[in-house]
C-alpha cells in the first residue's frame, strides 16, 4: 500500500483545520481528558487526539507515545479521516490488506492494532481523529466503538467552539460526567470480581485441595492402585485451580494497584527473584546471569519484581530436552527508553505464533510437557502498559527468546 493519499477536498479542510489555531498549541486538559476517556474506554496502552495536517499528524493529545507528531505517510489517521462517518478499525495490523505495506509498519513494526474515529466539523470536513494502539491484535466492542465515535463528535465541538460556548461546556461537562460514572461502575464490578475469585471460588478450592491431602495422608495404603491414580488426579486438578486463581486475582488487581514510581535497581530485583526461583534452579540445573551494570530506572519496584520473576520463571520453563537452561538479564538505553532484557535458550517461539502468547489463556505447548496457566506473559504485559511503556519478543524456533521491557519517559513521572 502507498503511503495515505489526502482525501478530497483538502483545500477547504485544510484551511479549517489551520483557521482553527489549534496546531502547535499547548496541551490542554479538555483534550488530555479525551485522549484518557479513549484509552480507559478500550484498555491500549496508547491513545491519541490526532489532527492531520498537509505533511505531518500533530497530536493535541498524546497518552503512551513520546512524539508529538509523526509525518504524515506514516499516519493510519490519514486513512480513517477519508471516511468520516464511519470508524476505521484494525484488528491485526500485520495482516490486513488495507495496511499491510504501510510505512508506519517499517517504523513501528512491533504495532498490532489500531482504532481510529474521525473528528468531523458540523459541515463534515474530517480534521484528524481520536485513535487507540495496542502492540498486539485486538477487537473492540461495538460500546467501545461507540464510544470513540462520541469523544470524536466531543472533540469536534471543542475545536470549533472553544471555551467561549458555556452551555456547550455544560454539555460536554454533562457528557464527561456520565463516562466518569460508567468508568466508576466498571471499577466497582471489577472489585466485586476480584472478591468472587479471591474468597467464593477460593473457599470450595482449599476444600478440595484440604481434604485431598487428609486422603493421601490417612488413607493412601487403604486404596486400590486406581483409585490412588484417580486420587491423584484430583489433587493436581486443585492445584492447578489453585495457581490459576492465585494468577488471575494478580491479573485482575493490577489495574487497581497504585503505581508508586521510585528508583529501581534492576540488578538487585533480578538477584531477589533469583533466590525466589532457588528450587526450580536446582530442580533443572540452570543458571541465571545478572548483568551487575543495569541502569537504574523509574519504575514501580513490586510490579517490576512480578515482572520479571514470571520472564525467567518461562525462560527456566521452556527448555530444549538434554540443555540446561541458561537465561540472562541485561538492559541497554535507547534514546530514553530504558529496555529490560530477559534473554534464554530454551525452545523459541515460531514467527506464525508470537503474535497469540500474549492473549490471555492461550498456550503453545501441552500441559503435561511445560505447566502453567497461560496468564504469566499477559500480566507482564499489563505491566509494562501501566508504565506506558510496551513488552516485546525477539524469538525463533530452537533458538531462544529475549522478552523486551521498554519504559519510556512517561514512566517516570
Amino acid at each position: 500500500m502507498q503511503p495515505s493519499p489526502p482525501p478530497a477536498p483538502e483545500g477547504p479542510r485544510l484551511a479549517r483545520l489551520r483557521a482553527l489555531g489549534v496546531l502547535d498549541t499547548l496541551p490542554d486538559r479538555a483534550y488530555d481528558g479525551i485522549a484518557a476517556l479513549a484509552q480507559t474506554l478500550c484498555d491500549t496502552p496508547i491513545a491519541l487526539v490526532s489532527l492531520v495536517d498537509a505533511e505531518r499528524q500533530w497530536f493535541k493529545a498524546r497518552i503512551g507515545l513520546p512524539l508529538s507528531e509523526t509525518p504524515r505517510d506514516w499516519s493510519f489517521c490519514a486513512i480513517a479521516i477519508q471516511t468520516p462517518g464511519e470508524v476505521l478499525v484494525i484488528e491485526d495490523v500485520r495482516h490486513d490488506p488495507r495496511v499491510q505495506h504501510h510505512p508506519l509498519l517499517r517504523e513501528q513494526p512491533d504495532l498490532g492494532f489500531y482504532a481510529g474515529a474521525p473528528i468531523v466539523t458540523a459541515d463534515g470536513l474530517a480534521l484528524g481523529t481520536v485513535c487507540v494502539m495496542d502492540v498486539r491484535p485486538r477487537r473492540l466492542s461495538a460500546p467501545q466503538v461507540d464510544g470513540l465515535r462520541h469523544l470524536a463528535a466531543l472533540s469536534a465541538t471543542l475545536l470549533e467552539q472553544g471555551a467561549q460556548d458555556v452551555e456547550t461546556l455544560k454539555r460536554n461537562e454533562v457528557r464527561l460526567n456520565r463516562t466518569v460514572a460508567l468508568l466508576e461502575r466498571k471499577t466497582v464490578e471489577q472489585q466485586r470480581f476480584i472478591y468472587m475469585l479471591s474468597h467464593d471460588l477460593r473457599e470450595p478450592v482449599n476444600t478440595i485441595n484440604n481434604f485431598s491431602s487428609l486422603l493421601v495422608e490417612d488413607h493412601q495404603a487403604e486404596l486400590m492402585p486406581a483409585a490412588q491414580r484417580y486420587l491423584g488426579f484430583v489433587r493436581e486438578g486443585g492445584r492447578r485451580i489453585g495457581r490459576l486463581l492465585d494468577d488471575l486475582v494478580e491479573f485482575a488487581q493490577l489495574d487497581t494497584h497504585p503505581l508508586r514510581i521510585e528508583p529501581v535497581d534492576p540488578a538487585a530485583l533480578a538477584q531477589h527473584v533469583t533466590q525466589d526461583l532457588a528450587p526450580v534452579l536446582q530442580r533443572c540445573q540452570g543458571r541465571i546471569e545478572i548483568n551487575t551494570a543495569l541502569p537504574v530506572v523509574m519504575a514501580d519496584a513490586g510490579l517490576l519484581r512480578v515482572a520479571l520473576h514470571n520472564l525467567v520463571s518461562n525462560a527456566l520453563k521452556f527448555t530444549r530436552p538434554g540443555i540446561p537452561p541458561v537465561v540472562t538479564v541485561g538492559a541497554s538505553r535507547s534514546g530514553e527508553l530504558d529496555q529490560i532484557h530477559v534473554s534464554d535458550n530454551g525452545v523459541g517461539i515460531a514467527q506464525e505464533h508470537q503474535g497469540r502468547i500474549f492473549g490471555l489463556f492461550n498456550r503453545l505447548h501441552n500441559r503435561r510437557r511445560y505447566d502453567g496457566t497461560g496468564l504469566g506473559l499477559p500480566i507482564c504485559q499489563r505491566i509494562a502498559e501501566l508504565h506506558q511503556g510496551r513488552l516485546t519478543l525477539d524469538s525463533s524456533t530452537d533458538a531462544g527468546s529475549r522478552f523486551t521491557l521498554h519504559l519510556p519517559p512517561a514512566g517516570r513521572a
